[in-house]
Order: C-alpha cells, then sequence, then structure tokens
C-alpha cells in the first residue's frame, strides 16, 4: 500500500510541474505575439516613403555633373568638327552668356534656353530639332564629355580667343543681326560677334522711354542711326542654332 501511495505522489509531482512548464511556455508565446502585433503597428504608422536630402557636397556634385553634360552636349552638336580650338571657341560663348544678365545663369540654361512650350526662340538648334534623340558618334562625343570637364573643372582654361562673344555664325551664311554687333573673331567655321555698346545703350534708353503715341515709336527709330539699330535679343542669339 504503502508503494502504491508513493506513485500516486510521484504522479501528481509530475502533473504539477507539467502546469507549470505548460504556463511558462503559454505566456512566452504570448509575449512574442504581443511584441510581433506592435511591430506590425509600428510599421502601418510609417509613411509610404521618406524623402532624403543628400548633402551639400553631393548636391553640389550632382550640379557640376550637369553642368558638365550640358556644356558636352553643346560642344559636340555645334563644334565636333571644328577642332579643339574650334569647340574651346564654342564654350566660350556658353560660358559668357552665363555672365550677361539677358540669358540664363547656368550653363544648362544657356544651352537649353527657349525650350520651353512658350516660347519660339531655341538658342541652339539641336536642343528642339530632335538631334538628342538620335545615337552620338562615340569617340566625337567621348571626347567632347572630356573637354567639357575640363572645362568646368578648371583644368583647362579658356583664353578668351573669341574676345567675350555671345554670338557665332557659320562662315558661309550672312545673319542680318550680325550687323548689329561688333565681330571679334573668326575660328574655323565659325564667326563670333559682341554686343556694341553704344547699340546696346541706345537699347536700353529706348526701353526707358515711354512712348505715348505710334508717331512718338516711328519718330525714335528714325533718329537712331541705321548702323547702331538692334533688333530684339532673341534674334540676335538665334543664329547660334547654324554651329556645325
Amino acid at each position: 500500500m504503502m508503494n502504491g501511495m508513493m506513485k500516486a505522489y510521484r504522479r501528481a509531482d509530475c502533473v504539477v510541474l507539467g502546469a507549470v512548464a505548460l504556463l511558462a511556455v503559454t505566456s512566452v508565446s504570448a509575449h512574442e505575439f504581443n511584441l510581433y502585433t506592435n511591430e506590425l503597428q509600428a510599421r502601418a504608422a510609417l509613411p509610404d516613403f521618406v524623402a532624403v536630402t543628400g548633402s551639400p557636397v553631393a548636391q553640389a556634385r550632382a550640379r557640376d555633373a550637369a553642368e558638365s553634360h550640358c556644356l558636352a552636349e553643346v560642344l559636340y552638336y555645334e563644334a565636333r568638327g571644328e577642332g579643339i580650338e574650334g569647340e574651346k571657341a564654342v564654350a566660350e560663348v556658353v560660358l559668357q552668356r552665363t555672365k550677361n544678365r539677358d540669358y540664363p545663369e547656368t550653363v544648362c540654361g544657356v544651352v537649353h534656353d527657349g525650350v520651353q512650350p512658350d516660347r519660339l526662340d531655341c538658342q541652339f538648334s539641336f536642343a528642339c530639332d530632335g538631334s538628342l534623340r538620335r545615337p552620338k558618334e562615340r569617340a566625337a562625343w567621348t571626347r567632347a564629355r572630356a573637354l567639357a570637364e575640363k572645362i568646368m573643372t578648371g583644368s583647362m582654361r579658356l583664353p578668351n580667343i573669341t574676345g567675350r562673344a555671345i554670338a557665332y555664325h557659320a562662315a558661309n551664311v550672312s545673319p542680318a543681326w550680325a550687323q548689329t554687333m561688333e565681330k571679334t573673331a573668326q575660328i574655323g567655321n565659325h564667326v563670333f560677334y559682341k554686343p556694341l555698346p553704344l547699340a546696346q545703350q541706345r537699347i536700353a534708353q529706348a526701353a526707358a522711354t515711354p512712348i505715348e503715341s505710334l508717331s512718338g515709336l516711328f519718330s525714335l527709330r528714325a533718329n537712331a542711326a541705321p548702323s547702331e539699330e538692334v533688333q530684339p535679343q532673341v534674334q540676335i542669339a538665334g543664329a547660334v542654332g547654324n554651329g556645325a
């Protein structure tokens, strides 16, 4: 009988221990489940995306890369057949325009000036005539990119061989606007020009003078010397599309 009672006690102890173990396991699982559901709720509360702003250094590098690319485009499409001097001359015009208040302040702004729905004076024809969608000559494009990068980083300095020109045209054409500007150089197949100081002054005076009648407009034009008459800036710059 004593042996039977001892066996009964041992079975009871096993039941108690099993119950304790079951409670422990159940409590751990519940805790883990609560952690999991809390994590899901936290993830659901997160936004769909997070805007990450690059560092000033990264932003500056991106701008420099874009400016170099735009300069390479104009060198390739406008002067790739003009040799290194011809390409540097076109680069001088682009950079000189960035310093002129009549043009955008960035290289990309100058190169793509006029490429807007509300304008009809695309400054460089390649930016509007579909040339950018056609495949490039790999060797010429590689050279243009290398030259543009050297110019933009300052490792190659431009010697001002164009005399601060802001416009040019192919040597085999004679646009009317050329008569209103001062010729500064001919390099390869391009002729370069800068504004006539006196003509620019007269334009500024005309813009500041109120015209009260149509006859006043005619008299103002009559008083201007024909050799100094300058057309609107959009016409002056339009001939850059005649590049190589």
